[in-house]
């Protein structure tokens, strides 16, 4: 199955987000409740979207996390590679080391063309298409950060 790392999903549901956030900066802790991520695992997935520019952060009281740029400026590619790096959709669809133009596999020339499909369109769909098509369908199992954090749930911000 081609999909994306369990990580790399539970960064774009927490940057959905924080993308329909209208008060940032936003707690690690309500932005883990938001996207239903736990918060220790959210925690490391922030560090890497933060050192590679996607968020920024501050410390203490008053800090949080916030988009670093627009959401209609940051595409599912640019996650994806700050999290899996430049080749998360590996080089051989079976999964062989050694696979490559002078040495392939039966998958070779199909995986390299639809692998090169994929990547354009993960670079086309950006984070607000994602958080659109949340709102769009009425998925009510992600509330706002505000939401959370005026709800007086455990979760909440102080």
């Amino acid at each position: 199955m081609i999909s994306v790392s369990h990580t790399t999903s539970h960064a774009i549901r927490a940057l959905a987000c924080l993308a329909g956030c209208a008060d940032p900066p936003a707690s690690i802790k309500d932005v883990a409740a938001c996207a239903d991520v736990p918060q220790a695992y959210l925690a490391k997935i922030v560090k890497k979207l933060n050192d590679s520019g996607i968020i920024e952060s501050k410390r203490g009281h008053k800090g949080g996390i916030w988009l670093a740029r627009p959401a209609k400026l940051i595409s599912l590619l640019e996650i994806c590679i700050a999290l899996e790096g430049d080749d998360f959709l590996g080089t051989c669809l079976l999964g062989s080391e050694c696979c490559s133009d002078d040495r392939d596999c039966p998958t070779h020339q199909f995986w390299m063309k639809n692998r090169e499909l994929i990547r354009r369109e993960f670079d086309r769909i950006k984070l607000s298409d994602v958080l659109a098509f949340y709102r769009e369908r009425g998925l009510h199992h992600m509330p706002t950060v505000e939401e959370l954090a005026g709800s007086g749930l455990p979760f909440a911000s102080e």
